[in-house]
């Protein structure tokens, strides 16, 4: 305390002159989770009281059932033990009797078989897994005792005849240098160790095979084999463009055909990127354009176009953006996916292709088509685009929603009236309190997800998106696919190419190629 103040006075200005200021954290991040912990205690909170309640319904039930609330009726057992221990006698008298039968014809046969001066051969514990579970039969030699080294069956002249283990079935029949038959050399493999079998017992019974029949090699045999997706690219495409009929209008010959440069399309055209390979032409004013919508395409990235003027194909994309007539009203009357200009990237120039249709709604490709039909550079590629710092707002919101999904709202709703009167009762203004609870809760929660799901979206990396091309349907986050979007022709426009011709002619100087 100052003796020379002479009053208490908490208003007054300091001697500097300088105002109070509070300064900015430097760590917005931690007051950033010090605000969420702060949230979750407040969720813990209303978690116990919701306890509180439960136990004390449980407390009322337990009391209701200690009063006798809930009565329990026992009736008399219905088990007749004299008739099921009659029963289990009956059974097992059977069952020996059945036993005795079983073992008086293994006898008799048995005995027929040393009739015959035939043996059976005794198996050991060391048997491969090609010749277990089974008897054989052979013929006696001098010994009678001898058994057989390899797996056989006997044939009407009383020899052995060796059968062939499986991984040397199937094979055509060759003599060996040595004049050895193929039975010979199937015997001298079969009783050659195997790495995964262990030491083959001479002893083991095998299975009785007949020798099989010598089999002609495939014609498909030599031929060879594609070793990437690009391979068979040219012979395969998506199954529903072969249930298309091929285009059956007039369109001139490859030579006749006039390219248009990437500025003059830019300059006469116009449009922005609405999605994928599409272009959308904004504004009221007229337009060249019927839809105001045109593909600017490229087969690098594309494989799947259309080869040539007037073919059907298919386009890759990750995601779709909505429709134009959802974001410009105005345009509700016009179909932006029908009747579409197509121009092919050939070489550095476009060629136009023809007027598309999507006709059916995209498909999207499963794990065995993203790794056998499409190419490495192709997902190289659409990783690039995914992460690109200048991707158009709406992709990343698409990647958010597909790797981050919202929480789904679980708690309670409303309570239905059990009549039509418009007082609630006091159970029902009970449920309505729980629910906005339950509805505060899930508010909360979503502001934790739409912050956390931000920051990981904003981090996701090239590789991220290749790995999510090969990750499992079932993994988290979830696997990536891509989708077709089916292109059919629908038209050759004569009158539009002439026009884009003549409107490139004017200005040739500027579009040479």
């Amino acid at each position: 305390m100052n003796p020379a103040v002479n009053a208490f006075a908490p208003n007054i200005t300091r001697q500097t002159g300088i105002a109070h200021q509070v300064s900015i954290s430097p760590y917005p991040y931690l007051e950033a989770r010090i605000l969420n912990l702060e949230e979750g205690h407040v969720s813990l909170y209303e978690d116990i009281n919701l306890l509180r309640e439960m136990i004390h319904g449980l407390s009322s039930s337990v009391q209701i059932l200690e009063k006798g609330g809930w009565p329990v009726h026992v009736g008399p057992s219905q088990l007749d033990l004299k008739k099921s221990h009659r029963d289990a006698t009956e059974l097992k008298m059977e069952l020996e009797k059945l036993k005795l039968e079983v073992t008086q014809s293994l006898d008799g046969s048995a005995d027929a078989q040393k009739a015959n001066g035939m043996t059976t051969s005794k198996s050991t514990g060391s048997v491969p897994p090609h010749l277990r579970a089974s008897n054989v039969k052979v013929a006696p030699k001098a010994n009678s005792m001898a058994t057989p080294k390899t797996a056989g069956s006997v044939t009407s002249n009383g020899t052995v005849k060796k059968s062939l283990p499986p991984h040397l079935r199937n094979k055509k029949v060759e003599v060996g240098n040595d004049n050895s038959t193929p039975e010979q050399v199937a015997d001298s493999i079969a009783n050659s160790p195997l790495a995964t079998d262990g030491q083959v017992d001479p002893g083991s019974n095998s299975v009785s095979t007949p020798m099989p029949t010598a089999s002609t090699p495939s014609k498909t045999a030599d031929q060879k084999l594609p070793t990437s997706a690009g391979d068979n690219q040219q012979e395969w495409k998506p199954y529903h463009l072969m249930t298309i009929a091929a285009f059956q209008g007039r369109i001139p010959s490859g030579d006749a055909t006039v390219t248009f440069h990437p500025d003059f399309l830019d300059n006469i055209l116009g449009g922005a990127p609405w999605s994928p390979g599409l272009r959308f032409v904004q504004g009221k004013g007229p337009c060249l354009l019927k839809n105001r919508t045109y593909y600017q395409l490229d087969p690098e990235n594309d494989p799947y176009l259309p080869k040539t003027a007037g073919e059907h194909g298919a386009k890759l994309t990750a995601f779709f953006n909505e429709s134009p007539q959802d974001a410009f009203p105005h345009l509700v009357d016009s179909d932006f996916y029908e009747d579409v200009p197509m121009f092919v990237l050939v070489g550095k120039r476009y060629v136009y292709y023809g007027n598309y249709s999507q006709t059916r709604w995209s498909d999207k490709l499963d794990h065995d088509t993203m790794a056998t039909k499409v190419l490495q550079s192709v997902k190289e590629f659409w990783a690039e685009e995914l992460t690109s710092s200048t991707r158009e707002k709406w992709v990343t919101e698409e990647l958010k929603k597909h790797f981050f999904p919202k929480p789904q709202y679980e708690g309670r709703l409303f309570a239905v009236a059990d009549n039509d009167t418009t007082v609630d009762t006091e159970e029902d203004n009970k449920l309505t309190e729980k629910m906005v609870k339950d509805i505060h809760k899930y508010a909360q929660s979503l502001r934790v997800w739409e912050r956390d799901a931000n920051m990981k979206t904003a981090m996701i990396k090239k590789q991220f998106i290749l790995d999510s091309f090969n990750a499992s349907d079932m993994d988290e986050p979830p696997a990536l696919r891509l989708w077709w979007e089916y292109l059919e022709c629908v038209g050759w426009k004569k009158d539009f190419y002439d026009l884009l011709v003549i409107l490139q002619k004017r200005d040739a100087k500027s579009y040479l190629p």
